[in-house]
């Protein structure tokens, strides 16, 4: 059985943290800052990954046309 790579994989974890981070601050304190802290590591790790994500297509593409 062959396992497959998501290039999205961080994408996930920043939602699930993001998530997490929701939860636990509700839990323990309630205060805007904490969620406002979680969105923006959230987001960071987010445009982190569509940057990787574009640049090994961009790669993958260049590659693809030279060996042709």
């Amino acid at each position: 059985m062959k396992k497959r790579f998501s290039q999205w994989k961080f994408s996930y974890i920043a939602i699930l943290a993001f998530i997490g981070g929701i939860i636990g601050n509700l839990i323990v304190s309630p205060d805007l800052t904490y969620i406002l802290g979680a969105l923006s590591g959230s987001l960071l790790l987010v445009v982190i990954n569509l940057i990787y994500v574009i640049y090994t297509n961009r790669k993958l593409k260049s590659k693809k046309n030279t060996n042709t």
